[in-house]
Formats: structure tokens, sequence, C-alpha cells
């Protein structure tokens, strides 16, 4: 079949999805310069025909007649905003914001990106120049609601940031926590057919969901519940099993590691006893889940954002890398290690141990930035308080804290007090509603893309270029652009310097494993499908991916010994406590495709109950609640159901709509960060990480 590269042509491109890590394939059917149709690309060796609902809906994204197309700039109260040119908002701005640093530094100055952009090559580039050429010491991201607490664990024992995940190809044994990769396709991690994978290593042998609810992919598999949040008990005493009993890799152990004896001795008061009745787990279940996992030969255990935002999700995550190094699992087939030999930049993911971790970034409440974030829950105080380095300008790309940010809701006391917002978006969302101006950026399909940044912690790897498939729609620009001539304006171009993102990209993939993988952008060009990457999973020497100044794996440390005396002094659960936990949905992914109604029209948010827990307060199916805890209360829809263990309630977060978007505004559903833990004394202390997995709360009829 004959392919078209030329962007807005009539016939078939070949592209590829950008909402989540699957990066799917995808081809997109184009007639009379519009797109009509978007199915699976079935030559995509990656994804090999898997697709979602998600990907042909940034169709409808793409020709929403509520996005924004065309720079807006406000001139009344949030949501008042008349169209301008590109030239007199990007001359504005420039002025406005070069005025505003030189007056009160660049400390003053902050931005916040989101998920959206980072999903590319060229606008995830934009975001981190810009923030270079600013100066940005205050960059706000999703990573405290999402990955800060792996990312610090992993610092903390490798003295790295690169994401170790499992070798699913091989793997016969694979202990899953807090993740379901049935719904979200994997993340930090990219398998497109990762259904498929799960699949074949039951077959070969078990594959063990661990989860408060009986999700899409425990439904499928194993399933062992357990108490929200009480993960870290459970791998704790997974790991104490196997030091107290002999079953560690003792020989691995001797040649890699460093701190086995602090580490046992630390740990052996967290029996499996101790532990099970704060994870819910019976002491003999937990020895046998450890002493199985050590027994097989290929094994991996995994964690994702359901261990990563609880109140001990640091620890969660160490103890999760502790399981998988001490039980003989890391750098092996189908254990768990970092990808394919890595990439030519792994040199410069090496550094210090804790070189990015500032455990007193915050200038208000010293709360802890990691991997150069701030944490969101001191991004009201950082604009809200008088001082030096109070927050006074403000960019935000692809996000909205409003709904995504615990405290969200309260944010626009502290836009109201800025002296300029700017928001680079899709649509006037109920964030960006309160910016100043708002500058439309182009969509997946609107941009050329390379999937440059995700190569390093695929299963497979695969690389793939795609052109744009239509020209902007209307005045939409993509971020890259759009930051670079502002940067410009400004007299900060330097920072972007003098080569465009695929040219640094073509520079990397030269370069590759030693110049091994013979890739060009070039050559990725003249293989429009792209490419898979012949490299051997553990042909390569791990030792030069470790951090540290001594070269070993820590296996304590004096962060994780804070942490575990914490643990240690945290009272007994109340057992007639309800804890909440956050559920996704296939259809859903955050709020930025709730205007897409082939999407939404069936997918209304419900609380999910156990009928234990239902009859006690005499709740019925479909009934009106009020869900409410210490910091707040909202109206959502109970649905009661033995899919979550007694004890345990489930809501979708991103809802409760009050931008610009009409489908998404006319569905019910509220917004969840109303009531989450909103101050930086409730987020975990040694990471900023928020606190969005456990907490307790209350249910009554509304």
């Amino acid at each position: 079949m004959a392919f078209t590269t030329i962007p807005g042509a009539d016939g078939d491109h070949v592209t590829y999805c950008r909402v989540c890590e699957a990066l799917c394939g995808m081809v997109a059917t184009v007639a009379d310069g519009k797109i009509v149709k978007i199915r699976p690309d079935r030559d995509n060796p990656h994804s090999r025909g898997h697709i979602c609902v998600k990907g042909p809906a940034l169709a409808e994204v793409t020709y929403d007649p509520d996005r924004v197309t065309t720079p807006l700039k406000r001139v009344g109260d949030p949501g008042e905003f008349v169209p301008v040119g590109w030239d007199e908002a990007l001359d504005d701005i420039a002025a406005r914001l070069s005025a505003s640093v030189d007056k009160y530094g660049t400390q003053s100055f902050a931005m916040n990106s989101g998920n959206p952009p980072s999903m590319g090559w060229p606008s995830s580039m934009g975001t981190y120049l810009f923030s270079r050429a600013m100066e940005c010491t205050k960059l706000f991201t999703p990573s405290s609601e999402d990955i800060t607490s792996v990312v610090l664990a992993t610092e903390l024992i490798f003295g790295t940031h690169g994401f170790v995940f499992p070798d699913l190809a091989q793997c016969d044994h694979l202990l899953i926590f807090g993740s379901n990769p049935l719904v979200s396709h994997g993340s930090l991690l990219i398998a497109p057919r990762f259904k498929e994978d799960l699949v074949e290593i039951a077959e070969r042998g078990r594959v063990i969901v661990v989860d408060p609810r009986r999700s899409e992919t425990a439904r499928k598999f194993e399933h062992v519940s357990i108490i929200p949040a009480g993960d870290v008990w459970l791998l704790g005493a997974m790991v104490r099993t196997v030091l107290a009993e002999g079953l560690a890799d003792l020989d691995f152990i001797e040649r890699h590691c460093t701190g086995f004896a602090e580490l046992r001795a630390a740990i052996d008061w967290i029996t499996p006893e101790l532990a099970a009745p704060r994870c819910g787990i019976e002491a003999e279940e937990i020895r046998t889940l450890a002493r199985d996992f050590v027994a097989a030969p290929r094994a991996a255990a995994m964690g994702r954002i359901g261990i990563c935002r609880a109140s001990y999700s640091t620890l969660t995550n160490y103890f999760l890398h502790l399981l998988n190094v001490v039980g003989g699992k890391f750098h092996k087939p189908g254990g768990v290690g970092w990808g394919h030999g890595g990439t030519a930049t792994d040199a410069q993911s090496k550094g210090p141990g804790q070189a990015r971790h500032k455990r007193h970034s915050s200038r208000v409440s010293g709360q802890a930035s990691v991997w150069g974030t701030q944490s969101s829950l001191t991004f009201l105080e950082e604009m809200t308080t008088p001082g030096e380095g109070r927050i006074r300008t403000l960019l935000t790309v692809g996000a909205n804290p409003l709904l995504s940010m615990p405290g969200g809701p309260r944010l626009p006391e502290g836009f109201a007090m800025l002296d300029l917002m700017v928001s680079v978006d899709l649509y006037m969302t109920e964030t960006s509603r309160h910016a100043h101006y708002i500058l439309p950026a182009t969509t997946a399909l609107e941009r050329e893309d390379i999937n440059q940044f995700f190569m390093n912690h695929m299963v497979r790897p695969f690389a793939q270029y795609a052109p744009a498939v239509i020209a902007p729609t209307g005045e939409a620009r993509g971020e890259y652009e759009i930051l670079r001539d502002l940067a410009a304006r400004m007299g900060r171009a330097d920072a972007f310097g003098n080569m465009t993102p695929f040219e640094m990209a073509d520079g990397a993939l030269q370069a590759g494993i030693e110049g091994r993988d013979g890739l060009s952008l070039a050559k990725l060009k003249n293989n429009p499908h792209g490419l898979m990457i012949e490299r051997g999973r553990w042909a390569f020497d791990f030792e030069k991916r470790i951090g540290h100044p001594d070269g070993k794996i820590h296996l304590w440390d004096a962060i994780a010994a804070e942490e575990v005396e914490r643990l240690r002094a945290e009272p007994a659960p109340d057992p007639n406590a309800l804890r909440l936990i956050n559920l996704r949905k296939l259809r859903s992914i955050n709020s930025w495709m709730h205007n897409v109604d082939k999407l939404v029209r069936s997918d209304e948010p419900r609380l999910l109950i156990n009928p234990s827990d239902a009859a006690a307060r005499q709740i019925d199916d479909g009934m009106a609640v009020r869900l409410s805890s210490q910091w707040g209360a909202i109206e959502v829809v109970a649905e009661v159901t033995d899919e979550v263990r007694e004890g345990c309630v489930a809501y979708p977060h991103g809802w409760g709509h009050r931008g610009a978007w009409r489908i998404a505004n006319a569905k019910p559903g509220a917004n969840l960060n109303e009531i989450t833990p909103a101050t930086p004394d409730q987020a975990e202390q040694v990471s900023g990480m928020s606190w969005l997995e456990g907490f307790p709360v209350e249910i009554s009829a509304a």
C-alpha cells in the first residue's frame, strides 16, 4: 500500500499514538485535507496492530470545536478572552516577563508542564530548553503525583535515575504491585502488547497481581487482595523473609552491593506476623510469596502508581528494588534491570548519589524536591507567601493543575496574585481560563515526532519517526516553536542552540550503543513503520550504569533508615477505617480527553464501595453520597461492588470540569482533589510525593 508523507495530502499517513507510553502505531486516512479515519498500523513491528480507543480519538481532539486555535488575550475576569495575533501576544508576553524577571530575579518565574507535551520529542525539548533559557528553579510537573518516589528510591539504591523494569519477554513469574497494565498499557516500561506478554508469562508460569481492587489485570490472573497502602508492610516482610531464611543471592550481593549487614539488622523486626494485619495478607502467605519468587529461576517484581503515592511510597519502592536485588533477579534473563544496553547518553545519567534530591527545596515549607521538580503541594505557598523568590510569573504547558494537583481547587488564590500567567494548551481548561494569555498548541497529529525519549525503557527496543499528518489547525503552533520564539524575543535564544530537535535526535541515533545500532533519522524516514533494534537485553556491563562513586548497589541508605524508623513508630491501622484509592478506566487519561464524546458518553465516574461497607452505612447502589476527608467533601454516585475489598473505596481523578469544554462540563463527577491531602506537611517529607492512595475518608448519604 502506498503512503504519503506530505502533511494534509489525501491518502494514508503512517503515524503513532502519543496519548500514553505504549506509543502504538496508527494509520491516519486523509480525505479533502481532513483526517477521516484512524486505524491500527498492522505493519508496525512493535505494536503489531494493537491500539486502544484513545488513539483514534486524537482526531476528535484535533477537530474539536471547543479547541483553542488562535492566541487569546484575557480582557476581564477569568474566562473572558479575545483573539489576538501571534506577534502581539508574544511581544507583550516577552516584555512583561522580561521586566518581571529583571525586577524580581529568575526565582520569581515558574513553569508547570503536563503529560500531553511530555509524550512528544520536540514538545518536551521545547519545555526543557525554555526552562534552561529562563534559569527556572521552580519547575512543577506531574512527578509528585506520579513517579517522584520511585525516582528517589532508584537514586538511593543505584545512584542514577534510569528506570529498571521487568524482562517480560523471558519472565516466568511476575509479581505486580499497584499496577493495572491491561488498562494503563504499562508505564515506565513500554510494551504495547502488554496483555499478550502477561498471557504468555502465565502460560509459562505465574502472574500475581497485588491490589486492593480486583482490577482488570487482577481478574485475568492471580489476585492477592491487600489493604490500601499496605504494600510497604508486605514488601518489607517479603525482603525480611528472603534474608531471614537464607534465600538471598549472596554471590551477587558480595560482588556488587554494599550495606547488606545494615539492611538485615534494620528490618529484622518487620516479620510476616507483624505485617499481616497491616497489609491484610496472612503471615504464611507472605512467606510463600517470597519463597516462590526467589525459587522461580526467571522472576521479576514490578510496581507502579498504586505504590508510588501512599504515605511510605519511597520506602515501598525501595523495598521493591531490594526484593529484586537480594532475591537474585537483577540484570538476569526474566528478571529486572535497565534497558537494552542503554543509550549514548548513559554517562550523562550517572552522577553522585542524591545529586538531584534536595531535602529542603521550598523556600516556604522546606519541602523536598526530586529530579529537579518541586512538590506540587508547594505550588500555592510559593505563589502566595511574600518574600524574595515568590512566584510572580507562571508558564503552564499542557497542564491543568486545578484538576490534577492536590489542593488544585485553591490554586486560583495564587493565580490572582501573579503579574503574568501564560498557558500553552489545546483548550481553555479549568486552569488556563485564569491565564492572561492562552497560546494554542498543536495536537500530536499536527506535528512531526520521534520516540527518542522512550527508547531506553522499552521491553523490545524500537525506533520510529512520524511526519505530521496534517498542517496545524487554525493558528496553532508546536510547543517547541512557541517557546523558542518567545525566548528569542527575550534575548534568551542561546539555550536553544543552533540544532533543531531532530538534528539532536539524529546525533543520538547515530551514536547508539558504541555506534552499533546503525540508526539515523534518514534510515527511520525510509522505514515509516519503524524499526526494531536488535540488541541483547543483558549484553552490557550494568556496573557502568551505577551512579554511586564506589560503583556499588547500595542496599542501605540514611534516608531509608529514617523511613524504616518512621514506619516502626506507625500505629496499628484502624480496622473500621475506610481508605480511598484511585482507579483508571480505559477510556480516560487524566482530564484532557474528556471532551471527546465517543470516549466519555459511557464513562461515568462512580465511587466503588464494598457491599459490607455500603450496608453498614445504609448506602445503595446508584445512590448519591457524600465523600469526605479532613480536607474537604464532594458528592459522588456510589457503585456497590465486591470488586474492592472491605475497608477500601475507589474513585477516578480528573473529573468535575468547569472549563470552556462543553462535553466535559456536562459530564457528572467531582474533582477528587477537593478532598485529597493538600498541604506540604501531608506529603511524604523525604520526597515531596503527594499522598493520594490509602488516605482515610468517610461516606454518608448525600
